[in-house]
């Protein structure tokens, strides 16, 4: 008789533990004398047959765990009940006809929910349990369904089944951060069927997508509907750059001038001229080593200071009988710190052979240099030259080397160039987005680009402007000013804004609350993340209804 305190269901009574090497089998029995009939249910004792009937439990320690229980076939007396003859059910135990006690098919559920079909199985192999990533999966969609409340602020965003041909539609609720539920479409129609079968949102956040727009007005005609704030920049970027890729001239001749100005300066500030083959050394090098030697020197030795103070502080606390967790507080750092500066001399600096990292073509560099400025331009015939000096490394560094001054040549300041001094101009879309950024996060060299811009073209002038304006407008909720500003856009003369300006006025309720209202569709974007995660893991098996379960299973 095994003892009592084994884990075995209370309806069961344990009499023989077996032990092999397949695992631990317990050999057991129901604990009452008499059953009832599962189709009358009348009370039966008299005893017909019996037979054994095996199911797989949780494992212990990792050790295969099954009951083989012996079942008992009844008698039912009952005359009218149709069934003469019954099985005895294990309640609380097992279903009828489950290979699997009830406790271990919802650890198995459990598992399936959180890894999915594959990665579950593995690792219910490694716990003692294995089971098919079939099984898990028809575990997963035999899961009942659960009743999650209507959300009063909705937020509805697409996402890939099959990037490029077929998507889906994700539901928020953007109150609780948690999905409601997945559509196998983005279509209005069915967005428009789910919304009239649950009445009460007040609030849907979206794209600028037009069937969500639709969908929303004929399923929910009382909500408000508020765009996306991050869409509205996206499309005012999309605006711009197709602007500034007509302006090719005008960007071009901003960054000239931008380059102008910054030749001017160094003339004013540098002494002495420097001869370009020790100034110019590629995008890799710095143009004054030994100012930025100081500073990496400089900083070293502060990062230093800091951490002989904090090794100190440490000491003197540890001294005083303090704690590690406390010191950790009190300090500042981390519970591997503290045991580190207890058990190591104080931090010393590390010292280098040399500043940055040396390249294997750098003892040549002056000389190529030369050349190149001696009208020498193919690499073929320079590494040649280097190799018979002493060169020992492939073609594929010198051709590296020469690439940058053979695309632009030595820039006349000393310093390398950047994307907005180049003779072409920087893309326009980088324009467009120096042009939506926060104006206190723009480098000195961004800011005088853009007042070179600003100065090359009227349009440019009023664009920037138009720009700047809807971004205060966005960043401060001032809705009410958009229908001015569409006003402006549209006399303005600028086509791409004009255009731009025209596509919100058609969304006009749903732009405006978006730049009033407080709700966006941020954590609709990242609810897709996380879909697409889950996705993922699926090694394939991921169909829409499997994918549903998982997702609202974490919410």
């Amino acid at each position: 008789m095994p003892p009592a305190c084994l884990p075995i269901p209370p309806s069961l009574h344990g009499e023989t533990l077996l032990l092999g090497d397949d695992g631990l089998t317990i050999l057991a029995a129901a604990a009452d004398e008499a059953a009832r009939c599962p189709l009358c249910g009348w009370r039966a004792a008299r005893v017909h047959s019996r037979y054994a009937r095996t199911v797989a439990d949780l494992p212990w320690a990792t050790l295969a765990v099954r009951l083989r229980v012996r079942v008992r076939r009844f008698f039912c007396d009952n005359d009218a009940c149709p069934r003469k003859i019954f099985a005895e059910r294990l309640p609380g135990v097992a279903q009828e006809s489950a290979q699997r006690t009830n406790r271990q098919r919802d650890s198995l559920t459990a598992i399936a929910f959180a890894l999915g079909g594959e990665a579950g199985a593995r690792l219910a192999a490694t716990l003692g349990m294995p089971v098919s990533p079939d099984t898990l999966l028809r575990l997963i969609r035999g899961a009942p369904e659960r009743e999650l409340p209507t959300p009063a602020v909705l937020g509805v965003d697409d996402w890939a089944i099959h990037r490029g041909l077929t998507y889906g539609t994700i539901l928020v609720d953007l109150e609780r951060h948690r999905p409601v539920d997945l559509l196998p479409d983005r279509s209005s129609d069915s967005l428009a069927a789910w919304l009239r079968a649950h009445p009460g949102i007040e609030i849907i956040a979206r794209d600028r997508a037009g069937a969500y727009a639709e969908g929303a007005r004929d399923g929910a005609p009382d909500a408000t509907q508020v765009a996306d704030r991050w869409h509205l920049v996206d499309n005012l970027a999309d605006a711009l750059e197709d602007l500034f890729r007509s302006k090719g001239a005008c960007l071009a001749a901003a960054a000239g001038a931008l380059s102008a100005q910054a030749t001017c300066n160094e003339e004013s500030n540098t002494p002495a001229p420097v001869a370009s083959d020790e100034v110019y050394q590629g995008k890799r090098r710095h143009p004054q080593p030994q100012l930025a030697r100081a500073r990496q020197e400089a900083a070293a030795e502060a990062g230093v200071a800091r951490r002989r103070a904090k090794y100190e502080q440490v000491r003197a606390l540890h001294s005083k009988g303090a704690t590690n967790a406390a010191i950790a507080r009190t300090v500042g750092i981390g519970h591997r710190t503290v045991y580190r500066y207890l058990r190591q001399d104080p931090p010393a600096r590390k010292r280098r052979s040399d500043f940055g990292q040396r390249r294997v073509i750098t003892p040549f560099e002056p000389y190529l240099l030369r050349r190149w400025a001696e009208g020498c331009r193919t690499a073929t015939v320079l590494w040649r030259e280097i190799r018979a000096q002493g060169f020992a490394y492939s073609l594929t560094n010198v051709q590296r080397f020469v690439a940058e001054p053979r695309r632009e040549g030595p820039p006349p300041t000393g310093k390398p160039r950047t994307a907005l001094t180049k003779p072409h101009g920087p893309p326009p879309r980088q324009v467009a987005a120096l042009v939506l950024r926060r104006p206190e996060r723009r480098a000195d060299e961004e800011c005088a680009y853009l007042a070179q811009l600003r100065a090359t073209d009227a349009a440019m002038t009023a664009a920037t402007d138009l720009a700047a304006d809807f971004l205060g407008m966005l960043r401060r909720r001032e809705g009410d000013r958009l229908p001015a500003w569409l006003d402006r856009a549209e006399a303005s003369g600028i086509d791409d804004l004009a255009r731009f300006a025209r596509k919100l006025r058609s969304d006009l309720a749903a732009v405006q609350a978006g730049l009033t209202l407080r709700h966006s569709n941020g954590q609709t974007e990242g609810q897709v993340g996380r879909l697409k995660l889950v996705k993922r893991a699926g090694y394939g098996r991921a169909k829409v209804d499997l994918l549903r379960k998982r997702v609202l299973a974490r919410s």
